[in-house]
């Protein structure tokens, strides 16, 4: 079974997506070692490629998103869109990673990273945004660090 035609439920370990066309080097050379260290975790298949979903979506463990989600998604851990992935909506999770597109709200995040030819469209809360060059961001975005943190000096 090849990579791109992933099954729901499957589990990949994205950082060995250095070969797979859906990360390109761009993408990890653009991030580096933030990326790398999120790319390394092991995620689930939430929506495939091909695959258009609507409702809502809620997870105890880090999900990726290669196709079209249109809802609410939340996760305890990681969110990854996928470079092919459109997610339209609101999304919860500690953690995001972008590489597609994004239209709608993102609550709760304490890091979200917006890779080189993402767009993100809607209303974004974190405590760490890192947007790459060629990433399009348009909307509002509150970004409020936690006030202990010694990066904030």
């Amino acid at each position: 079974m090849s990579s791109r035609n992933s099954n729901i439920g499957e589990r990949k370990n994205i950082s060995s997506a250095k070969a797979d066309p859906s990360y390109p080097p761009h993408v990890h050379q653009a991030l580096g070692n933030q990326l790398s260290s999120l790319l390394n975790q092991r995620t689930r298949l939430a929506v495939g490629r091909d695959v258009s979903v609507s409702g809502r979506l809620s997870f105890s463990e880090a999900v990726r998103i290669e196709g079209h989600f249109r809802g609410e998604v939340t996760s305890v851990d990681l969110i990854v869109v996928d470079s092919a992935g459109y997610v339209e909506g609101r999304i919860s999770a500690p953690r995001l990673v972008v590489l597609g597109e994004v239209r709608g709200n993102v609550s709760g995040a304490h890091q979200v990273m917006i890779g080189p030819l993402a767009r993100f469209s809607g209303q974004l809360e974190a405590k760490y945004l890192t947007v790459c060059e060629g990433a399009r961001v348009e909307g509002e975005l509150h970004v409020v660090p936690d006030a202990g943190d010694p990066r904030n000096t």
